[in-house]
């Protein structure tokens, strides 16, 4: 992560989830409130990215910045649903916490490398990047960190091919 820019409404986000792994929305709206069998719960972001029972707490991320961390939903990964998500800076500010954004030098996961060749899980992309993955070449759509599932693909979101 490079820092934790609120993305607008309509940005791609990206969550990961101890059941389901990563899945990747839009977001829809910022600031809203969301009521749970336990209460309301207001100040929270609202997306397009499904969840299931066990991804509370996961990350969300837009590209290479920190969005905050899964609150709960409805619907499945399967028919799809709604998902929000507590943004990171307030967690932050309340906390009195500081988002680690540096490396600790080459070959680190956060380590871009160089830019071109093959797909990679761990390789820090940017938009315009191309690999190849499979024999086909690959154009990155939007700067992210690599994942093990995150194959090109796979993930349409994230790479076209060319």
């Amino acid at each position: 992560m490079t820092g934790s820019t609120v993305a607008p409404v309509g940005s791609s986000v990206c969550r990961s989830g101890s059941t389901t792994g990563w899945h990747c929305g839009t977001v829809q709206q910022l600031n809203t409130s969301v009521t749970y069998q336990e209460g309301t719960v207001s100040g929270v972001t609202r997306t397009s990215v499904c969840a299931e029972p066990g991804d509370s707490g996961g990350s969300f991320i837009s590209g290479s910045q920190a969005q905050g961390v899964t609150s709960g939903g409805s619907g499945n990964c399967s028919s799809g649903g709604t998902t929000y998500f507590q943004p990171i800076n307030p967690i932050l500010s309340t906390y009195g916490l500081t988002l680690k954004t540096t490396t600790s030098g080459p070959g680190d996961p956060g380590d871009p490398g160089e830019p071109g060749g093959t797909w990679a899980a761990g390789t820090v992309y940017q938009a315009g990047d191309t690999v190849t993955y499979g024999g086909a070449t690959y154009r990155c759509l939007q700067g992210h960190q690599a994942q093990p599932g995150w194959e090109p693909p796979n993930v349409p979101a994230l790479w076209e091919r060319v």
